[in-house]
C-alpha cells in the first residue's frame, strides 16, 4: 500500500464534521464487511460493501472515503477522484482524503488541481511533513522550483530526518541555479549586442520560465522601445501577457500582429482565442474565419470557430462546421473525429432537432465506444423528448465514462428532480457541487430540489450561495 494510501478503517464515528452522528446498525456491518474485504486485498468486494454502507448513510464521508480508495486500489482513479471530492464535501477536515486526491491528480498529470488540493489542506493541518513534501513534489511538476524550495524547506523544518525532502530540495536548487545560469549567460549576450531584439526576446523567454513575469515584461517593453515596428516584438509581448493571464493585453498584441501579418494564420486563430476569452465572440469569428480562410487544414481553428458559432446561437453554421469536420475524417484522427460528431450532437440539441442530435450521438457510439459525450448528447435529446427514463441511463453511462464532468451529474440531478426521484436528485445534485463547488447552475438545481422536497430553509440557502458565486463572478 502507498504510504500516501491510507487504509479504510471501521472508525465511522465523529467523521463527519459538525452534526456528525454515530453509524446505524446497518452502515457498520457493511464497513466492517468492507474492512474486511480490504484487509484481503479483495478490493471488488470491499468497494461493494463501503457503497452499501453509503447506500445506508449517504451523509458518512468516511464511507465515501473508504469507497474510493477500493476504487484507487482497481485502478480506477477518476471514480476515486469524484468519491474523495464527494467525501471532502461532507467533511472538509478529512485530511486522509486530500491527500490521496493530491496523489491522485498527480497522477493523472493535473497539477494545478494537485496543488490546490494540497494547499487546502494545509487550511487544517499545518503541522505534518509529508504534506509539504507533497506540496513540494506538485511544485516541482510545475517548474514552480522557487515555490518547490520554500515547501520542501517547511518539511525539513518539521522533520529534520525527511530525506526525500532534502533531496528534493537539493534538486530544486540545483535547477533554480541552472535557471540563474542561463539567465546570466544570456544577460551577457545582450549586453555584447544591446541593439539585437532578438537576443532581448530569449532573455524574456528564459524569464518566463522562471515565471519571473515582471522581468519578461520590462524586457519586451525594451525591446519596443528599441523597434515597435518589429514582429518579434510583439510575438514576445503576446507569449508574456499569455503567460500572465492578461486577454485584453494578448489581444491586443495579436491584434498588432495580425496588421503586420495577415497572412499568419496561427496568428489569427490566436486572436480569436483571446477575443473569446474576452467574451467578444463576434471578434473571435471573424478572427477563426481569416484563419480558415488562409489555413483550411488549421483544424483546431475550425474547431474554435464551430464552438463559437454556437455559443453565439448561430446554429446553423455551427451545423455546417461541425458537418465539415465530420466529412474530413480522414484528416482527422479518432479523437477529434468523435469532437466532431459530439458539437454536431450539441448544435442539434441545441436548435431543438432532437431526432438528429440522436442518430448523430449513436453514430459516434458506435465509432467510439463508451464516448462520454456521445452518452451526454444522446442523454440530452432523450431528456428533451420527455424520455426520461432513456436520459437517466445514458446519463449515468456518461457519468461512469468521464465521472469528473460536473455537468454529466447536474443535468442527472434535474432529470432525477423530473421525475420526482429526490433522493438520487439530491445525491447528484451534491456531487456536481463537489466536483465543482463554483458552479452556480448546480446550485440552482440543489435549490429547486429542496423546494420541491418542501425544505424551504435549504432551498433558500443554495440559491443564496448561487446569488453570491454569480455576484462575485461578475
Amino acid at each position: 500500500m502507498d504510504e500516501n494510501q491510507n487504509a479504510a478503517n471501521a472508525d465511522t464515528t465523529g467523521q463527519n464534521g459538525i452534526g456528525a452522528q454515530a453509524p446505524n446498525q446497518l452502515e457498520q456491518e457493511w464497513t466492517d464487511k468492507g474492512n474486511a474485504a480490504a484487509q484481503d486485498e479483495d478490493y471488488e468486494r470491499a468497494a461493494d460493501a463501503f457503497q452499501k454502507a453509503i447506500d445506508a448513510n449517504p451523509t458518512n464521508a468516511r464511507a465515501r472515503y473508504n469507497l474510493a480508495l477500493a476504487q484507487q486500489f482497481l485502478g480506477d482513479s477518476e471514480s476515486a477522484v469524484a468519491g474523495y471530492r464527494r467525501a471532502i464535501d461532507l467533511d472538509p477536515q478529512l485530511i486522509d482524503a486530500y491527500t490521496n486526491l493530491g496523489n491522485l491528480y498527480g497522477e493523472l498529470g493535473m497539477h494545478e488541481e494537485e496543488l490546490e488540493t494540497f494547499q487546502q489542506a494545509l487550511e487544517f493541518d499545518q503541522g505534518t511533513d509529508e504534506l509539504y513534501l507533497s506540496v513540494g513534489d506538485s511544485y516541482l511538476a510545475q517548474n514552480m522550483y522557487e515555490d518547490a524550495i520554500q515547501a520542501y524547506r517547511q518539511a525539513l523544518i518539521l522533520n529534520a530526518e525527511n530525506s526525500l525532502a532534502a533531496d528534493n530540495l537539493r534538486d530544486a536548487r540545483e535547477r533554480v541555479n541552472a535557471q540563474l545560469r542561463r539567465i546570466m549567460e544570456q544577460e551577457r549576450r545582450v549586453d555584447e549586442d544591446p541593439s539585437d531584439t532578438s537576443r532581448y526576446a530569449e532573455l524574456a523567454t528564459l524569464y518566463l520560465d522562471m515565471r519571473h513575469y515582471d522581468q519578461a515584461l520590462s524586457v519586451a517593453n525594451q525591446m519596443l522601445g528599441l523597434d515597435p515596428e518589429d514582429r518579434t516584438v510583439y510575438d514576445t509581448l503576446a507569449a508574456v501577457y499569455e503567460a500572465m493571464g492578461d486577454p485584453d493585453q494578448a489581444g491586443d498584441a495579436y491584434e498588432r500582429i495580425v496588421s503586420m501579418a495577415p497572412d499568419d494564420a496561427e496568428a489569427w486563430e490566436h486572436l480569436g482565442t483571446w477575443r473569446s476569452l474576452q467574451g467578444e465572440t463576434e471578434e473571435a469569428i471573424r478572427a477563426y474565419e481569416q484563419a480558415v480562410q488562409l489555413d483550411p487544414s488549421r483544424y483546431t481553428a475550425r474547431f474554435s470557430l464551430a464552438e463559437a458559432y454556437l455559443e453565439l446561437e448561430r446554429y446553423d453554421d455551427a451545423v455546417n462546421a461541425y458537418q465539415a469536420l465530420v466529412k474530413a475524417e480522414n484528416d482527422l484522427d479518432q479523437d477529434d473525429l468523435a469532437a466532431a460528431y459530439a458539437g454536431l450532437a450539441d448544435s442539434y440539441n441545441s436548435m431543438g432537432r432532437y431526432d438528429d442530435a440522436i442518430q448523430t450521438s449513436q453514430t459516434l457510439l458506435e465509432q467510439s465506444e463508451d464516448d462520454p459525450e456521445g452518452y451526454y448528447q444522446l442523454a440530452t435529446a432523450y431528456d428533451a423528448l420527455g424520455r426520461h427514463e432513456e436520459a437517466i441511463e445514458n446519463y449515468e453511462d456518461a457519468i461512469d465514462s468521464d465521472p469528473l464532468n460536473a455537468d454529466y451529474y447536474n443535468d442527472l440531478a434535474d432529470t432525477f428532480r423530473e421525475v420526482k426521484r429526490y433522493d438520487e436528485a439530491l445525491e447528484m445534485a451534491q456531487q456536481a457541487i463537489a466536483m465543482d463547488p463554483s458552479m452556480i447552475l448546480a446550485y440552482e438545481t440543489l435549490s429547486q430540489i429542496h423546494e420541491e422536497m418542501g425544505h424551504p430553509e435549504e432551498a433558500a440557502a443554495a440559491m443564496e450561495q448561487a446569488n453570491t458565486l454569480r455576484a462575485a463572478r461578475e
